[in-house]
């Protein structure tokens, strides 16, 4: 049975006014709806709940470090809450802290979920290194935005690209991806490289779950594909 990951952004999960209950209720319907076909690995961001703690706890903490592992907690509280609402679904899936119990989850759970790993890295690059976890060959990014552009596309001239490869979205990540908290670029430096090192086909979406739908069954959708 074919794995797909899917790098589900904390800004779609938890917004300004709270967690976005009916956006992930139609995701899982959707995963639901396509276990047995599928298996799924989600790695779910921090969002705005993140936010609410980092920025503040700036002020106090000077660690980089320690303020990442605050992040990472957010993310798997995140999917603890993705987890208690698919399970209104009759899905029950684990939810791991780590590349062995990944290993491990996968061989008898159609859905598995995860948050963070390590500081420094971001819920892509962990949905990618993932995805190389399991062989999986397909990962989609679910965030704001769902197109790479060649540039800021907040900049004059911006372009947008429906199909690039592993080595121009390396290429691009390198001038925009600053590495910085809150640093915009759609996919991060690290997860661009490591996706390029691994082969692994990228699907970009939106929050639009009729889009999310095509993207998974490899049919036109409006996104990005990041493919050799």
């Amino acid at each position: 049975m074919e794995t797909v990951c899917i790098s589900l952004g904390g800004h779609v999960v938890f917004r300004k006014n709270g967690v976005n209950v009916n956006y992930i209720k139609k995701f899982l319907k959707l995963l639901s709806d396509y276990t047995g076909i599928y298996k799924f690995i989600v790695v779910v961001g921090g969002g705005y709940a993140s936010r609410l703690y980092t920025q503040p706890a700036r002020e106090i903490i000077k660690n980089n470090e320690v303020l990442d592992e605050i992040a990472i907690a957010i993310t798997r509280i995140n999917a603890l809450i993705v987890k208690d609402i698919l399970s209104e679904l009759g899905v029950y899936p684990n939810v791991v802290t780590s590349l062995d119990e990944l290993r491990v989850a996968t061989k008898s759970n159609e859905v598995v979920l995860m948050g963070g790993l390590l500081p420094g890295m971001t819920t892509d690059a962990v949905a990618v290194l993932a995805s190389e976890v399991v062989n999986s060959k397909v990962m989609i990014n679910i965030g704001n935005g769902s197109y790479v552009y060649d540039r800021p596309p907040s900049q004059k001239g911006a372009k947008r690209l429906e199909k690039l490869d592993h080595n121009q979205l390396v290429e691009i990540a390198s001038r925009y991806d600053t590495r910085e908290a809150d640093a915009s670029f759609i996919f991060d430096l690290v997860a661009s490289k490591l996706s390029k090192r691994a082969g692994i086909e990228i699907r970009f979406v939106n929050d639009d779950i009729s889009q999310l739908r095509l993207a998974l069954l490899n049919s036109k959708h409006a996104g990005s594909i990041v493919k050799d």
